[in-house]
């Protein structure tokens, strides 16, 4: 997939993914039935599953300032597409992952790059499942960069840059009782007033459009 004799940053261009063109490849995904193995590169497993006040959320959530991109140790990438990746992954919003398969010629487009997860454990394991889907002959994909707000560190909650912002603006506004919903796999989210049933309802009518029925309640105001 990678072309040595050119900038990696050019090579990848045409084929990583925006947010916005990730739906149809996710239902493929999902048919494919893909066994993913999660790279773990930031070595910390995900948050357990808890369900916090809105006050709490927004402590543990970041001031979404900036981001920091990691970019992995890969025998494949030398010092200058290294930097050509890290440049390249500074304009997506965390939580980000980019893979590729080892080389698989650049014209089947298996370079993936997805954004707007709620964690980088999430992102890396989406942006791998995109990945294997479209590679042809290269090696398995493993995660080049990832991409996470520039004062991260695991703790009780993660949000996409999209659902930080929804906490902090439109969810913030509702009265309580309120809640806040998320899927995973997809990235997708979504809140309302009420017991929590109506934000499930707003998140799984997102994910579902992407094969995904994930959406769980991670923050609840009484």
């Amino acid at each position: 997939m990678l072309c040595h004799t050119a900038p990696l940053a050019a090579s990848l261009a045409p084929f990583l993914l925006k947010p916005a063109d990730t739906s149809a490849l996710r239902s493929r995904v999902a048919r494919l039935g893909l066994a993913v193995a999660l790279c773990a590169l930031l070595g910390a497993g995900q948050a357990s599953a808890q369900t916090l006040t809105e006050r709490d959320a927004r402590a543990a959530v970041p001031d979404a300032r900036g981001v920091t991109v990691s970019v992995a140790d890969v025998a494949f990438l030398g010092a200058t597409e290294k930097r050509a990746v890290e440049q390249y992954a500074k304009q997506f919003d965390y939580y980000a992952a980019m893979a590729v398969s080892p080389g698989d010629p650049a014209d089947t487009g298996s370079a993936v790059a997805l954004a707007n997860y709620h964690s980088p454990q999430d992102a890396q394991q989406a942006a791998l499942a995109a990945c294997n889907a479209r590679r042809t002959t290269g090696g398995a994909c493993v995660i080049v960069a990832t991409v996470v707000p520039r004062d991260y560190a695991q703790g009780p909650l993660t949000l996409s840059k999209a659902g930080v912002d929804a906490l902090k603006g439109p969810f913030r506004q509702l009265s309580s009782p309120k809640a806040f919903a998320i899927s995973p796999s997809t990235g997708h989210f979504g809140f309302a007033r009420g017991d929590g049933g109506r934000a499930l309802s707003a998140c799984g009518a997102r994910a579902s459009a992407d094969g995904a029925s994930d959406c769980r309640i991670v923050i609840f105001d009484q």
